[in-house]
């Protein structure tokens, strides 16, 4: 199993394109909801009359400053752009609360021309006013100071006619405003504009970022698994992920090493068991071929050295008949050793064969928690198993228990065993009895043994072992 890198086709590329394949359309609804809203709040402001009040304010006021406005060329073309800048700004004389819509969806959503009596136009903002050339002009005059609807789609355009009147009630020309928007979804679609190159442009580095910042931080922790992997793929269960994080991927990878460990062990008992096995066949062969018949052999030398008497070829028959003896003997110690029990077994499977054998008989649940460790030589492994024996003898005459935790596991060059119940304790010191005393000496006879006793009424009783171990590893 290979390392795991970033490739075209992996989690860079896939959460990069999530991203933004994810974001624009809620960009663009989110974008096209809130315009929208706006837009048909704004549109019904003007239909309730606001761009009329606000073109007759304007033609009022154009009326009341006219001669000094018409005295000089150009003032009449400033005063429309002022008119248009006007009504175009937040809180100007359009419509307070929505007016800034109006240059989210055009450049020039406004235009003001005003008109002398006879349709010429004297002024206009921007320099492309409208100009009374698609209808004619005694017609536009008929609906003078009213909102005229000239298009809904996909533009929405309204139109204001207003006369304008001197201080003394003479008619001197009319101003007409226009308002021209495009509907949202127009815009959005077809209007190109700075803003959504800078959100596209934004989204990319949105998604390359946050892409590389997640696949770095969690590819670095899956190589970890994937090199855990390989090793334990090729019977190497020494290595671990350690990963300490408390979160999906470090729980998976605590379960994972949890995982290699028992299946060491696991390994490493089938092949005991297998050899333990192939052992007790063999010794059951040689023990129902060759051990009966060098058995038999040396029936039959000895009844020949009783026929031969003193010939003198009795000399060697008797040699003969004491190289089977011999050959019987080397027989029943091989065999005996080919017999040899559970001390063949890791100590950690003894130890759990133990516990689970007196969890069973006591009806006591059991809570195993045994590590990777290696006891050696034999008289140490003996010593710790009669002591569990014992703690476990003293939780079932004397705890009450319900439930009892035996755990072992190394640190470095030591090794602690302990062996807690949830039993009744004691509310007084204990006279140490002889099961105590053994539990002591024994640990004292360890490898620099520590032994450590506490009970606490209502808090059970806790046994803690100590000792120094060699660091070894077994395939």
């Amino acid at each position: 199993m290979k390392p795991l890198r970033p490739q075209l086709r992996g989690l860079i590329f896939k959460l990069t394109v999530f991203y933004v394949l994810l974001s624009l359309p809620c960009l663009a609804l989110v974008e096209t909801g809130l315009l929208t809203f706006e837009f048909n709040s704004f549109m019904a402001g003007v239909e309730r009359g606001s761009l009329v009040a606000a073109t007759r304010i304007a033609a009022n006021d154009l009326g009341q400053r006219w001669e000094q406005t018409v005295s000089a060329p150009g003032n009449l073309d400033l005063w429309s752009e002022a008119l248009v800048l006007r009504l175009q700004r937040p809180h100007g004389d359009l419509l307070a609360q929505d007016s800034y819509i109006l240059t989210e969806l055009s450049s020039a959503p406004l235009s003001a021309t005003v008109f002398a009596p006879d349709g010429r136009v004297l002024a206009s903002a921007p320099k492309s006013g409208i100009a009374p050339d698609n209808v004619a002009w005694h017609d536009q005059v008929a609906q003078a100071d009213s909102l005229v609807r000239v298009a809904d789609s996909p533009y929405r355009v309204r139109r204001v006619l207003m006369p304008i009147h001197a201080d003394a009630g003479a008619l001197d020309g009319y101003l007409l405003v226009e308002l021209r928007l495009p509907v949202p979804w127009h815009r959005l679609l077809f209007d190109t504009t700075l803003e959504w190159p800078i959100v596209l442009g934004y989204l990319l580095v949105f998604g390359l970022a946050s892409s590389f910042f997640l696949v770095a931080w969690v590819t670095r922790r899956l190589n970890r698994v994937a090199r855990a992997a390989t090793a334990w793929s090729h019977g190497d269960f020494s290595d671990r992920i350690g990963d300490t994080s408390r979160d999906e991927l470090g729980r998976l990878s605590a379960l994972l090493d949890d995982m290699a460990l028992q299946l060491k062990d696991l390994l490493r008992s089938r092949a005991q068991l297998a050899a333990l096995s192939e052992r007790q066949r063999l010794a059951r062969d040689l023990h129902d071929t060759v051990k009966q018949q060098a058995f038999a052999l040396n029936l039959q030398l000895a009844t020949l050295r009783r026929q031969l008497g003193e010939h003198p070829e009795s000399g060697r028959v008797e040699q003969a008949q004491a190289l089977s003896q011999q050959i019987q003997r080397e027989l029943v110690q091989l065999l005996d050793e080919l017999r040899a029990g559970d001390a063949e077994l890791p100590f950690v499977e003894r130890l759990r064969a133990r516990a689970q054998a007196w969890s069973q008989t006591s009806g006591i649940a059991l809570e195993l928690q045994l590590g990777d460790v290696f006891v050696s030589p034999p008289d140490v492994a003996d010593n710790l198993l009669r002591i569990v024996d014992e703690a476990l003898a003293n939780v079932l005459r004397h705890s009450g228990a319900t439930q009892v935790m035996v755990s072992l596991h190394c640190d470095a060059a030591d090794a602690r065993l302990v062996v807690a119940d949830n039993g009744r304790g004691a509310d007084a010191p204990l006279r140490p009895g002889m099961g105590l005393a053994n539990m002591r000496e024994r640990a004292q006879a360890l490898p620099q043994g520590r032994f450590a006793f506490d009970s606490a009424a209502a808090h059970g009783t806790n046994i803690r072992i100590a000792f120094s171990i060699a660091k070894e590893t077994s395939a």
